[in-house]
C-alpha cells in the first residue's frame, strides 16, 4: 500500500496453537542454515535441498539501472554440489534464475552469500518490500534472501538463523527453537516454512526490540516495536483489536495463514508491502491520536489485507482494484464504523475519490481502464486505489439498492471467501459480478464493467446521490461534498448504514 507514513514497530501474529507445536528438530526435505555477520552488512547460506527439477530461482526481482538481475546481483559466491560432493557447474539464465547442468530431481548442497546492501537503492515497489537497516537491525524479505527450487519445492523447510549476540528473528514461520537466555556469541533459532510461499513470500525482522502481545478477531499478535514506539504502543494495540474484531464478520472466518509479521519502521515514503502471512510498512512520524487517520488508516489497510488480497487472491493483476481499492475502501468504512476516524474525515476522503479520478484522468494523462491500470501499479496506483476505491462504494450502494438495503459490501465479502478463499480458488471480474447475482438475483457484470473497464472518468453524482449527498466540482482540485437538501429518508439511512455514524 502506498501512503505516507514511518516508524519503527514490528508485529510478530503467531497462531495460538504453535507453542504447543515446538519441537527441535523436524524431518523437512529443505535445509537452510543463514548466518549474519557481525557487521550486519552480509548472510551466509548454505542449504541442503530434494531440488525437483534442474532449476534454482530467486523469486520477485526487480531489475534496474545498473543492476539487471535485480536483487540476484546481491548474490556472490553461488556453489551447488551433489550427494558426491562433486561441483555442479550453474547456468546462470539471468534475472534470479538458474539451470544446472546436469541432470535434475536430485538431493544438493548450496552455499552463497547475500550482500545485504539493497537499501543503498531505490526499488520500484520500495525498500520496506526488499530489505533496509535500522539502528535496531535488518528488515528482509524472502525473496531478497532465498534460492530455492524453481519448478517445485515438496515438503517442509526448516530454516537456522544464526544471529550475533543480542538479537532475535521475528518471522512468519513457526518455531522450532526458542534461542537460549544466555548471553552467546551468537542465537540460532529454528524455524518450519510449509510451503516454498511461506518461505519466501515473507518479511522478516533481525535485530533487538521489545514485544508485547496481544489477541482480538481470533488472531493472537506478537507486537515487537522499536524504541521510538514502545511508549506508544497501547494506541497500536488499541486500534489493532478494534480492526481485528470488525474484519473476523466482515470476511466470516479467518485469514488463512497461522502465523503473521507486521514490520513497521520509520521511513520517508510512508509505503507498505503485504506477503503471504506479514506486512512491512513505514511510518513517517510518531503515533498519536491526532493523526490515527494517517498512520492508523495504513496499518488497518495492510492488515485486511490478510483477508482481501493474501487469504482471497485475484487470478491476475487486472483485479488488483479490488485487492487494494476495495480493501481501501473497506478500511475506510470499518474504522469510520469504530469511530476511529471522524466525519470529516470520512467526508475528505469521499471528496478525493472525485479529485483523485481527475488527476489521474487528466493530469496524468492515464488513458487505461481501471483494470489494465494496474500493469504499471506503482506510476499508476491513484487510479488502481481510487477508482477501486469508487467501484467498491458503488458496489456497495448497489447491493443495497437491489436488496432493500438488507444486504451489503460485508456480505459479498463472506461469499467471495467462502467460495474463493477457503476453497484455494482464485477470482476474477466475472466471479465477483456472479456472487453479487446469487445474493441480489440482479446481474452486476454490466456495472463492474463500466466502473473498472472503462477508459473514461466514472460519472459519480449519481453515486454520491445514492447516500443523500450533492457532488460540486470546480476546475481541477476543487471537489466539494454537500448534503442534498432533496435527500430521501432511504438514502440518509444508506449513508448511515454504511458508515456508523447518522447523516450530517
Amino acid at each position: 500500500m502506498k501512503y505516507l507514513i514511518l516508524t519503527t514497530l514490528v508485529f510478530a501474529l503467531v497462531s495460538p496453537q504453535s507453542h504447543a507445536q515446538n519441537s527441535t528438530t523436524s524431518n523437512s526435505p529443505h535445509h537452510y542454515k543463514v548466518r549474519i555477520d557481525a557487521q550486519k552488512n552480509r548472510a551466509h547460506v548454505e542449504a541442503d535441498i530434494q531440488l525437483e527439477g534442474n532449476q534454482l530461482s530467486l523469486f520477485n526481482v526487480n531489475p534496474m539501472p545498473g543492476f539487471p538481475n535485480g536483487q540476484a546481483d546481491f548474490l556472490e559466491n553461488i556453489l551447488v554440489t551433489n550427494k558426491s560432493g562433486e561441483t555442479i557447474k550453474l547456468i546462470n539464465k539471468g534475472e534470479g534464475d538458474f539451470e544446472l547442468a546436469s541432470a535434475g530431481n536430485q538431493a544438493i548442497h548450496l552455499s552463497y552469500e547475500v550482500r545485504l546492501e539493497h537499501d543503498k537503492l531505490n526499488w520500484p515497489a520500495g525498500n520496506e518490500e526488499v530489505l533496509y537497516h535500522t539502528d535496531e537491525g535488518i528488515m528482509m524479505t524472502g525473496y531478497a534472501l532465498f534460492l530455492v527450487p524453481a519448478e517445485k519445492m515438496s515438503g517442509d523447510t526448516q530454516v537456522d538463523f544464526i544471529l550475533p549476540n543480542g538479537w532475535l528473528a521475528n518471522t512468519a514461520m513457526q518455531t522450532l527453537q526458542h534461542p537460549p537466555t544466555a548471553s552467546d556469541s551468537t542465537v540460532t533459532t529454528s524455524f518450519i516454512a510449509h510451503s516454498r510461499r511461506e518461505l519466501v513470500n515473507n518479511a522478516m525482522f533481525f535485530g533487538s526490540a521489545k514485544s508485547t502481545q496481544l489477541q482480538a478477531g481470533g488472531i493472537q499478535l506478537s507486537i515487537v516495536l522499536g524504541k521510538r514506539y514502545w511508549p506508544q504502543r497501547q494506541l497500536f494495540e488499541d486500534l489493532l483489536r478494534q480492526q481485528l474484531k470488525s474484519y473476523l464478520p466482515m470476511f466470516g472466518a479467518k485469514p488463512l495463514a497461522a502465523r503473521y509479521l507486521i514490520i513497521i519502521n520509520q521511513g520517508d515514503t510512508g509505503d507498505g508491502g503485504a506477503f503471504s502471512g506479514s506486512f512491512s510498512q513505514f511510518l513517517r512520524a510518531d503515533a498519536e491520536l491526532r493523526t490515527r487517520p494517517i498512520w492508523g488508516r495504513v496499518l488497518a489497510h495492510e492488515l485486511l489485507h490478510f483477508w482481501n488480497g493474501l487469504s482471497l487472491v485475484p487470478e491476475n493483476d487486472q483485479e488488483e482494484w479490488f485487492k487494494e481499492g476495495v480493501t481501501d475502501y473497506l478500511t475506510i468504512v470499518s474504522m469510520s464504523q469504530n469511530r476511529l476516524i471522524s466525519h470529516a474525515h470520512v467526508q475528505q476522503w469521499l471528496e478525493n475519490l472525485s479529485r483523485g479520478q481527475m488527476v489521474a484522468r487528466r493530469a496524468q494523462g492515464i488513458q487505461e481502464s481501471v483494470r489494465d491500470a494496474a500493469k504499471n501499479k506503482h506510476q499508476n496506483w491513484l487510479l488502481v486505489y481510487g477508482g477501486g476505491s469508487i467501484a467498491g462504494l458503488a458496489l456497495d450502494i448497489e447491493l443495497r439498492r437491489a436488496s432493500a438495503d438488507k444486504i451489503g459490501l460485508s456480505q459479498l465479502m463472506q461469499v467471495l471467501y467462502r467460495d474463493f478463499a477457503l476453497q484455494g480458488k482464485k477470482y476474477q471480474l466475472k466471479d465477483i459480478a456472479l456472487a453479487a447475482q446469487q445474493l441480489t438475483g440482479k446481474d452486476f457484470y454490466p456495472l463492474l464493467r463500466n466502473l473498472v473497464e472503462n477508459k473514461q472518468a466514472v460519472e459519480l453524482s449519481p453515486i454520491f446521490a445514492a447516500i443523500g449527498l450533492q457532488l460540486e466540482q470546480y476546475l481541477l482540485l476543487e471537489h466539494s461534498l454537500l448534503k442534498n437538501p432533496q435527500a430521501s429518508a432511504i438514502e440518509k439511512a444508506r449513508f448511515k448504514a454504511i458508515f456508523g455514524f447518522g447523516f450530517e
